[in-house]
C-alpha cells in the first residue's frame, strides 16, 4: 500500500512537471510520424501500473476458494464426478467445474411427457435462468465468472432444446418450441431482461449454436406439419365416404386446417409461413387429387340412375370452387398452384358436363312428345326442372353457374326441337298461333330460372325472337331482324349456329339463306361458323 501511495505522489509530480515536454512530444509525432522516446518516467509509469493489475488480479484469485464458490453456487464441493478431484486441476479449472456443476444441478429436469408440459417446462427454463443470474450476476461479475456461468447456461438451455426437438410430435408443439427460442430467449423477456442489462448476456452466447438449432428445428417442425396435415386431410376423407358423417361443405375444414398451420407459422417468421404453405399445399395437392378421383366415380355412377339426385354434383361443385378461390388469394410456387387449380378445374368441367347430361336426357324426353302430339303441356317439364335443382339454394357459391348452364342448354334444346318440326305439323299439333305458344313457353323458362338465380341471364330471349322473326312478311324485314340478332346474340354461338335451320323453318329458300348469311359477315363480331350452315341444310333438304 505503501508503494502505490507513493506511485501516486510521483505520478501527480511527473504530471506537473512534464506538461511542456509532452506537449513538444506529441508535435514531434504529428510532424514527423515519428514515435518520441519514452522518458524514464513514463517507462516508471507504465511499469508500475502493470505491477498494481497484477496484483489485484493475484488478490481476486486468492478470495476465490473452491469452497467460498461453491457456497455460493449452492452446490456440493465434492459429489463423485470429476469435480471432485479439484486438488488435480488449476484455479481456473475448478471454477468451471463448478459452474457448470450449479447449471447441472439448477436447470429443470425434462418432464415425462413433453407434448403435455411443454409449454410450463419452458417457463420453468425461463424463470429458473433469470433468478439464476440476478442473485450471482454481481459477486461473479467480480470473480470474473460470469461470462462463464451465463455460457454453460446457453449450451445446457440447447442441449435440453435438442432433447425436446426429438420428443415433440405435435405441430403446435413444435411450433411453440421455435417461436420460444426465437421470440423469447433473445428478447427482453429473457437473456434481454431489465434486470440483466449490466451483465449483458447476449454478448457471451455462442450464436452459431443458436442458429443451428433452428435450422434442425424448422425441419423437424416441417416434418410435423406435413404427417399432421397428412393425417387431417385423410380423416376428411374418410369423413366423406362415410354416408352418415358426410358433410356439404368439405372444403370449410380443409382450408381452416392448412390456414391454421400457415397462421402458426407467420407469428414465428414469414419466410417460415412461405415454408409451411409449401409443405401444406402440397399435401393439399395429393388430397385433391383422391378427392376428385373417388368423387368422379361416385358422380358417374349416380349420373347411370332413372332419377338421379345431383345434390352431390352442387356439393362437389362448390367445394372445387371455394378452394380454388382460397389458393388463389396465396402466393406460391407456380408450378404447384398450375397443377392445383387443373385438378380443381378438372373436376369442376367435369361435373358440369355431367349435370348438363342429365338435365338434357330429361328435357329430351319432355321435348320429343312436346313437339310431336297435341299435349302442350309444357308445365310438365318445369316441374320436373324445380324438382332437379330444388336443392340449390344451399350452394350459393355455384348456383349462377348451375342455373346459366341449364337455362341456356333447356333454351337450346326448345330451340333445336322446335326446328325439327316443320310449321305445318307444329300447327296441326298446336294452335295457328305458334310464335305465341313459344313465347308462352319462353316466360315460362324465364320466371323459373330466375328464381332459382336471380340476375341469370335471359336465354329465352332467343325464344321470343321466333315469333318476331315468323311475322316478318318481307324479306327485308327478315334481314333486318336477323341483323339486329346477330347484333345482340352474336355471343351465343349455339343459337347462331341454328339461325339458318331457323330461316328455313320459316320458308326461305336456300339462295336467300345464303344472302342473309352473306350480310351478317359485313356485319361487326361476325365469327365464321365452318360447316353449321351446310350441316342445317343437308338435314332439311
Amino acid at each position: 500500500m505503501n508503494k502505490f501511495k507513493a506511485f501516486v505522489v510521483k505520478k501527480k509530480a511527473f504530471r506537473r512537471e512534464s506538461t511542456q515536454p509532452l506537449i513538444e512530444n506529441n508535435n514531434d509525432i504529428q510532424d514527423g510520424f515519428e514515435q518520441a522516446p519514452c522518458t524514464k518516467y513514463e517507462n516508471a509509469l507504465v511499469q508500475n501500473t502493470l505491477d498494481i493489475h497484477e496484483e489485484q488480479r493475484l488478490q481476486s484469485e486468492e478470495q476465490i476458494t473452491p469452497e467460498k464458490l461453491a457456497g455460493l453456487l449452492q452446490v456440493p464441493l465434492e459429489d463423485g464426478s470429476c469435480c471432485s478431484t479439484h486438488r488435480q486441476l488449476n484455479a481456473e479449472q475448478q471454477h468451471l467445474c463448478l459452474v457448470q456443476r450449479s447449471v447441472d444441478q439448477h436447470f429443470p429436469k425434462l418432464p415425462p411427457d413433453v407434448d403435455q408440459n411443454l409449454h410450463q417446462y419452458l417457463d420453468n427454463v425461463q424463470k429458473m435462468v433469470i433468478t439464476e443470474f440476478v442473485r450471482l450476476g454481481s459477486p461473479l461479475t467480480r470473480m470474473g465468472l460470469m461470462g462463464s456461468l451465463i455460457d454453460c447456461y446457453h449450451r445446457e438451455t440447447f442441449t435440453r432444446l435438442d432433447d425436446l426437438l426429438q420428443n415433440v410430435r405435435s405441430s403446435k408443439n413444435s411450433f411453440g418450441l421455435m417461436k420460444w427460442v426465437l421470440h423469447t430467449y433473445l428478447s427482453p423477456e429473457m437473456l434481454c431482461h431489465p434486470q440483466l442489462q449490466e451483465m449483458d448476456p447476449i454478448k457471451n452466447v455462442d450464436l452459431l449454436l443458436f442458429t443451428e438449432w433452428v435450422r434442425k428445428a424448422k425441419d423437424k417442425l416441417l416434418e410435423n406439419v406435413e404427417n399432421e396435415v397428412k393425417v387431417f386431410l385423410e380423416k376428411i376423407l374418410q369423413n366423406e365416404r362415410d354416408k352418415e358423417t358426410v358433410k356439404d361443405d368439405l372444403y370449410v375444414d380443409t382450408i381452416q386446417c392448412i390456414d391454421a398451420m400457415i397462421e402458426a407459422g407467420r407469428q414465428i417468421s414469414q419466410k417460415l409461413s412461405g415454408r409451411v404453405q409449401d409443405v401444406c399445399f402440397q399435401e393439399l395437392l395429393n388430397f385433391l387429387t383422391q378427392y376428385t378421383n373417388e368423387q368422379t366415380e361416385i358422380l358417374e355412377k349416380k349420373a347411370k340412375v332413372d332419377k338421379p339426385e345431383i345434390k352431390d354434383f352442387f356439393k362437389t361443385l362448390n367445394n372445387c370452387k371455394e378452394i380454388k378461390q382460397y389458393i388463389q388469394r396465396k402466393k406460391f410456387k407456380t408450378s404447384l398452384l398450375n397443377e392445383t387449380l387443373a385438378v380443381l378445374e378438372n373436376m369442376e368441367t367435369f361435373t358440369v358436363k355431367v349435370l348438363k347430361e342429365i338435365t338434357a336426357d330429361m328435357t329430351e324426353r319432355y321435348l320429343k312428345k312436346y313437339f310431336k302430339s297435341e299435349n302442350k303441356d309444357f308445365l310438365l317439364l318445369i316441374l320436373d326442372l324445380n324438382h332437379l335443382f330444388s336443392e340449390l339454394q344451399g350452394f350459393q357459391g355455384v348456383q349462377m353457374r348451375v342455373v346459366h348452364e341449364a337455362y341456356k342448354l333447356i333454351t337450346y334444346l326448345y330451340l333445336k326441337h322446335f326446328i325439327q318440326r316443320s310449321k305445318n305439323k307444329l300447327l296441326r299439333c298446336w294452335s295457328p298461333d305458334v310464335g305465341q305458344t313459344v313465347n308462352q313457353d319462353a316466360e315460362m323458362l324465364q320466371e323459373t330460372f330466375s328464381k332459382l338465380a336471380p340476375g341469370v341471364e335471359q336465354w329465352h330471349l332467343m325464344l321470343l325472337s321466333v315469333k318476331e322473326l315468323d311475322e316478318c312478311e318481307s324479306f327485308d324485314a327478315v334481314k333486318l331482324t336477323v341483323a339486329r340478332m346477330h347484333h345482340e346474340y352474336h355471343t351465343w354461338s349455339e343459337f347462331m349456329e341454328i339461325l339458318p335451320a331457323l330461316l328455313r323453318w320459316k320458308g326461305l329458300s336456300k339462295r336467300k339463306i345464303m344472302e342473309v348469311e352473306d350480310i351478317l359477315k359485313e356485319l361487326p363480331n361476325y365469327q365464321p361458323r365452318a360447316g353449321s350452315v351446310s350441316w342445317f341444310l343437308c338435314f332439311y333438304w
